[in-house]
């Protein structure tokens, strides 16, 4: 008992070492992809859209990102509904879509 008395203190240490550390800056939560909404006009096309976004990611991958955004299971969009989209402008392969890592 003697032993455990006499040790406590490091024991306490070791927890406030291990506590702030996990506050330290920079352990934030990972950036969640940066995303636009636009308004769908009429006459307007998933791949209509995808031009105007002028992203580099390829139009099937850009497409499907934004179905699977808005939850969607088709590619049916309607004048004056408002759509979520990546907003990244640059593609990279190493870019995590939605859905992916799951």
């Amino acid at each position: 008992m003697n032993l455990i008395r006499n040790y406590s203190y490091i024991v306490f240490l070791f927890l406030i070492a291990i506590v702030s550390v996990a506050m330290l800056p920079g352990q934030e939560e990972p950036e969640r992809a940066m995303t636009a909404e636009i308004r769908v006009n009429a006459g307007d096309t998933l791949f209509a859209l995808h031009q105007k976004a002028e992203t580099s990611l390829p139009a099937e991958l850009w497409i499907e990102e934004v179905l699977k955004m808005n939850g969607k299971h088709d590619s049916t969009i309607l004048a004056g509904e408002t759509l979520l989209v990546p907003s990244k402008v640059m593609y990279s392969d190493d870019i995590q879509l939605a859905g992916e890592g799951e």
